[in-house]
C-alpha cells in the first residue's frame, strides 16, 4: 500500500457513516463515470447484443444446448 492510500484509509476512519458513503460514491463515480439510469443501461446493452448478433459477433443457442 502507498503511503498516500494509506493516509487516505487513516483518514476514513475519522469520518462518520454518512460521510464514508459520500466518499465511496466519489470513487465509484470517478471510476465508472456518470452514473446510468439502470432502464437506459439495459436498452444500451439489449441494442448492443442484437446488433453483435446481426453482426455475427454472436450467436443465439437453443436452452438445451446452452444447458449442457
Amino acid at each position: 500500500m502507498s503511503n498516500a492510500v494509506a493516509e487516505i484509509a487513516e483518514r476514513l476512519k475519522l469520518l462518520s457513516p454518512a460521510e464514508k458513503q459520500e466518499v465511496m460514491q466519489l470513487l465509484l463515480q470517478d471510476i465508472d463515470g456518470p452514473e446510468q439510469d439502470a432502464d437506459e443501461a439495459w436498452r444500451n446493452e439489449v441494442v448492443r447484443r442484437v446488433k453483435a448478433i446481426r453482426n455475427g459477433e454472436a450467436a443465439i443457442l437453443a436452452l438445451k444446448e446452452w444447458q449442457e
